[in-house]
């Protein structure tokens, strides 16, 4: 009968590279983690690893072996970990990152009652415009917008969203008609990005889709900066729903042309892994599942 603690060497010994970098990961002799090695090619009949002075490599059996058995030992050892923690309580210091336009948003609410639930966490929070380099910071948990381009990270949705377009209601008594598409291009307009990318706006009702030229009066890279010029009266501004809900709802903001929309997307809790989360990180991000499912 196969052991699995031998397959479980065998996969440490092909991501390590070498015997001796799986045993210094492992704990254990050299010597042990290649006997345990052998013992396993000789239980299946086959050899896994070409061994020589210099190099080690996987046959073609080697090659199918392990990725039929990383996953599974992966899953194991995770499910371990679930249970070794499921007796712990969070604690210790949690790093989050979010974009700026976050600050005063449910981000701000969802946090603050987290550490009231957990009193044992301590949260260090970067707010930036600028995606953080999460591996490069430390950060654990990233609230991010939009497409997600690294595919080594993983992303767990907390909710959708999409642009539309808003603008305070002093601007709007005082402003030009407003009453379709064609319209916007006699209003000041505030654009998230830079004017060469954004000279213009793309946007949906249904199927139909259209292309809208824009006279921009505030140029910015900073989603808060263009919400507060927004609320100011300075034009009319494509932001997400997600973060302008609080000023819709408190008509510190008016959607206009509410027919169209932008950008459908969502808004997500990425990390850096799903293996080997500590219970406070696999908590926080549940926990902000939780929330966003009810609001």
């Amino acid at each position: 009968m196969v052991d699995l603690n031998e397959i479980a060497v065998f996969i440490k010994v092909v991501d390590a590279g070498s015997f001796s970098g799986a045993a210094k990961v492992l704990g254990l002799p050299r010597s042990t983690v290649s006997r345990k090695v052998s013992q396993l090619e000789e239980v299946l009949g086959v050899r896994l690893l070409q061994r020589s002075t210099r190099k080690l490599s996987l046959t073609q059996a080697g090659r199918d072996y392990y990725l039929q058995c990383s996953g599974a030992i992966s899953q194991i050892e995770n499910a371990n970990q679930l249970v070794a923690e499921s007796q712990q309580t969070p604690s210790g210091v949690i790093r989050i990152a979010a974009i700026l336009a976050l600050q005063g948003g449910f981000l701000c609410d969802w946090v603050n009652e987290f550490l009231r639930m957990h009193p044992d966490v301590r949260a260090e929070i970067i707010l930036s415009d600028d995606g953080a380099d999460m591996i490069a910071e430390g950060i654990d948990v990233a609230i991010r917008a939009g497409a997600l381009n690294d595919s080594s990270l993983v992303a767990r949705r907390l909710m959708e969203t999409k642009l539309v377009l808003c603008t305070s209601p002093d601007y709007l008594a005082n402003a030009a008609k407003l009453k379709t598409t064609n319209d916007i291009k006699n209003h000041r307009c505030i654009v998230v990005g830079s004017a060469q990318e954004n000279a213009r706006w793309s946007l949906e009702n249904g199927r139909r889709k259209v292309i809208v030229p824009l006279q921009a009066n505030i140029i910015v890279n900073s989603m808060e900066f263009a919400i507060n010029a927004c609320l100011a009266g300075n034009g009319i501004a494509l932001l997400p729903d997600a973060l302008v809900r609080d000023y819709l709802e408190s008509n510190e903001l008016q959607q206009v042309l509410s027919e169209y929309c932008s950008g459908r997307g969502g808004i997500y809790a990425v990390y850096p892994s799903r293996m080997h989360l500590s219970i406070t990180v696999r908590t926080f991000v549940d926990f902000l599942t939780a929330k966003a499912e009810v609001v």
